[in-house]
């Protein structure tokens, strides 16, 4: 179900990518999606997935590169992801849970980041 939600989540943000090109809004939430769009485009695919599953199901580990990522997309990006989708009925029942292992993650992957090598 976790893999379901994150997998949603991508494809909403690839239609609004699309949409947001043809169309120039000046909706707040829209802005906010594209927003969202932008961050995420920050990421690879698997890092966003490693992060994903780490926050919400711990099920994965976070490789320093990864970390990198993470932290280079930036606090804010990673806070307003994390935001976005705990919006979600499937993941705000975990809220309590997963912003503060967000912010676990955050914190570990700073620090990380610090080892991993440069990225391309």
């Amino acid at each position: 179900m976790a893999r379901s939600g994150f997998v949603a989540f991508l494809l909403l943000a690839s239609v609004v990518a699309a949409l947001s090109v043809k169309v120039k809004r000046t909706d707040p939430a829209q802005e906010t999606l594209d927003y969202l769009v932008n961050c995420g485009s920050k990421l690879a695919e698997d890092c966003g997935e490693d992060i994903f599953f780490n926050i919400f199901t711990k099920q994965r580990k976070i490789t320093p590169a990864c970390c990198k990522k993470l932290v280079s997309m930036g606090k804010q990006c990673h806070e307003s992801m994390v935001g976005f989708i705990i919006l979600s009925p499937s993941f705000s029942k975990n809220a309590s849970i997963t912003v503060p292992r967000s912010k676990k993650v955050w914190n570990k992957c700073v620090l990380l980041a610090k080892k991993a090598p440069t990225l391309p």
